[in-house]
């Protein structure tokens, strides 16, 4: 027996040994697909990062990063993890109903958040009007795990928020409360709501902008993959997990140009489906500024949409009814919401932001 427990050590050894030499002398990779994001790359040695701490953190998730099999370590992690009957690690709760699901985030600058809104709504020479977007850890409780519960639900932040912003509100609880049994509102293994959840916000937001909505069968729906595996899979690796399906309810374009900072394109960039983040399909991933004219609109009504990437599925409905909209992911676009507005002439100012992402997206942080 001891025998064997020292060659078991020596080949654990071994093992992790040639691990850490192939993972320093390979090159290094620069983007995961797998989990969509970049990785740490080989950090810059100088004293002050040595002192601060800063080297031994960015050695730490380089070589972490840059391991060998890093994707099967991890899989093999999760599935240790779910054996061991943990259904919350690396962020993520896995669920019922083969659900992964974002960690619920405490927000905590729910007051300051407001405030920014309501800035906008003071000093913009235009209608605003906002739509906060309640995740699937709220929609879906009822397939969280056991004894998860919130200090402060998002239902009581998006309460406040409308409240005190100052802007015209769009609720979306009552509308995702009725249709969840019947239309999977998010997508399974991905933070994102699902087109069909986009419909119904589209058509509440017809309801509140007293626009009448276009039907369902005035669009081509179709799916455009059946093999999407999205962010929460990404952290979670969960095994035997059912990819999601994508759908887009397409229409006719002609009349409808569309500008990105690159040059004209669609509203759907199809060279996504063949690549891991199959979302970006939809307005061809976060762009700073995005224009959408539509020669078929003579109403006068030009539209500013200032959004996270839940909007990128809820945009293509709204073209319909506008001569002009200006999309900006203020994550990028750096040159105030006001300006913008002013610019372009805009007679509609439309906040749109999921709920879970308020206190750390960089989005709210560059609205002023």
């Amino acid at each position: 027996m001891n025998i064997m427990k020292k060659i078991l050590c020596v080949f654990c050894l071994a093992v992790f040994s040639l691990g850490g030499i192939l993972t320093i002398i390979l090159p290094d990779k620069e983007f995961s697909e797998e989990e969509n994001r970049i990785l740490q790359q080989s950090p810059q040695i100088d004293a002050k990062s040595i002192i601060n701490g800063d080297f031994q953190q960015q050695i730490n998730e380089y070589l972490t990063d840059q391991m060998i099999l890093r994707s099967g370590f991890m899989r093999v992690y999760a599935l240790t993890q779910k054996t061991l009957g943990k259904s919350e690690y690396n962020g993520i709760y896995v669920c019922d109903d083969n659900w992964i699901i974002e960690t619920y985030k405490e927000t905590e600058n729910t007051e300051q958040i407001a405030e920014k809104f309501r800035k906008i709504a003071d000093n913009a020479n235009a209608d605003c009007t906002i739509m906060l977007v309640p995740t699937a850890v709220s929609v879906y409780d009822e397939v969280l795990p056991p004894n998860v519960s919130f200090k402060t639900s998002q239902r009581d932040v998006c309460d406040y928020i409308y409240e005190n912003c100052g802007m015209s509100s769009i609720d979306l609880w009552n509308v995702f409360e009725e249709n969840k049994d019947k239309t999977q509102l998010f997508y399974k293994t991905d933070h994102h709501w699902t087109t069909d959840a986009a419909f119904l916000a589209y058509q509440q937001y017809c309801i509140a902008m007293d626009i009448e909505p276009l039907e369902r069968d005035f669009f081509d729906i179709t799916t455009v993959s059946d093999d999407f595996y999205g962010t929460t899979y990404s952290k979670a690796l969960t095994a035997f997990q059912k990819a999601d399906e994508i759908t887009v309810y397409k229409q006719d374009m002609s009349g409808i140009t569309v500008t990105y900072p690159s040059g004209t394109g669609d509203l759907y960039a199809e060279g996504y489906l063949d690549k891991k983040d199959k979302y970006s399909y939809f307005l061809n991933s976060n762009q700073p500024q995005i224009v959408i004219d539509n020669e078929n609109v003579s109403n006068g009504k030009v539209l500013l949409v200032v959004k996270d990437s839940y909007a990128n599925c809820l945009v293509p409905f709204l073209v319909n009814h506008y001569e002009k909209i200006i999309v900006l992911d203020t994550r990028y676009y750096r040159n105030g919401v006001t300006n913008a507005a002013e610019s372009f002439n805009a007679t509609d100012i439309f906040f749109c932001f999921n709920l879970n992402t308020l206190d750390t997206d960089t989005a709210i942080s560059g609205i002023y």
